[in-house]
C-alpha cells in the first residue's frame, strides 16, 4: 500500500500517460459509459467496507443508454445494506446523470428532478463540472491519468477532484476525494487524505467479472 501511495503522489506530478484500452482512443473518441452486464467487488476504509455492485442494463431511450446498478454494502459487523439506482448517458451533451435510488433503510425510491449529473464524457484534462444533491455541493474537474494499481490489476485511469460541500454538516474544509475511471468499466476506485495526514482509500477494486452474474436474470 506504501508503494501504491507513492506511485500515486508521484505519478500525479508527471505527465499524465496514454490510455491503456485501445478503445478508449483520444479524448474526442466515443465516451465510455459501462453499459453492462458486470459484477464488481470494492473494498476500502483499511477493509471496514464491502461493496459488490451488479451492473444490469435497461431498455435504452433512444440513443441513451441506461443502467440499474445494485450494491450491497457491508461496513465492520453492521448489517449489509442493499441500494438500488439507475443511471443514463446522453451523447448529445456527454452528461452521465443518476435518475433513481432505493434507501439503503426503507422502501423509498428517490427519483431526481431533475437527474444528477456524475460526470462528463469524454473525459480530457481541466474539464470539469458542478452538481448538487439537496444541500450538498460537488465541484469536479479531471486532472488527466495515472497507472494505478489494485488488487484487481494495473489499470490507467481517469483521475477527477471532486470537491464536496457539506451544508448540513459543519466542517472546517470542503471534503476533497479522488475518483478512477477506467475504460468500459467505471469507477475503479475512490481516495483522499483524511485529517490524520495519511492517504486513505474509501474504496478500491477488489475483482471484477464482465457477464451476467450465476444466478440472476
Amino acid at each position: 500500500m506504501t508503494r501504491v501511495r507513492a506511485r500515486l503522489v508521484l505519478t500525479g506530478l508527471a505527465i499524465f500517460l496514454g490510455g491503456l484500452f485501445p478503445f478508449a482512443g483520444e479524448a474526442g473518441s466515443v465516451p465510455y459509459f459501462p453499459e453492462g452486464p458486470m459484477t464488481k467487488v470494492f473494498t476500502g476504509l483499511g477493509g471496514k467496507i464491502h461493496v459488490r455492485e451488479v451492473l444490469r442494463p435497461l431498455p435504452s431511450s433512444g440513443d441513451r443508454p441506461k443502467v440499474e446498478i445494485t450494491r450491497t454494502i457491508q461496513y465492520v459487523k453492521f448489517p449489509a445494506r442493499t441500494i438500488v439506482a439507475t443511471y443514463s448517458f446522453d451523447g448529445r451533451d456527454g452528461k452521465v446523470v443518476q435518475n433513481t435510488s432505493t434507501s439503503a433503510f426503507g422502501k423509498r425510491v428517490w427519483t431526481f428532478r431533475p437527474p444528477l449529473l456524475q460526470y462528463r464524457l469524454p473525459f480530457r484534462k481541466g474539464l470539469d463540472w458542478e452538481s448538487q444533491d439537496g444541500q450538498n455541493r460537488t465541484h469536479s474537474r479531471v486532472w488527466g491519468k495515472v497507472r494505478l494499481t489494485l488488487p484487481a490489476g494495473t489499470f490507467v485511469a481517469w483521475v477527477v477532484r471532486k470537491r464536496v460541500t457539506y451544508d448540513l454538516i459543519r466542517r472546517k474544509s470542503p471534503q476533497i476525494l479522488y475518483d478512477y475511471y477506467v475504460p468500459g468499466l467505471g469507477l475503479i476506485a475512490q481516495g483522499g487524505w483524511a485529517d490524520d495526514g495519511l492517504w486513505h482509500w474509501s474504496r478500491e477494486l477488489v475483482s471484477y467479472r464482465v457477464g451476467t452474474p450465476p444466478g440472476t436474470r
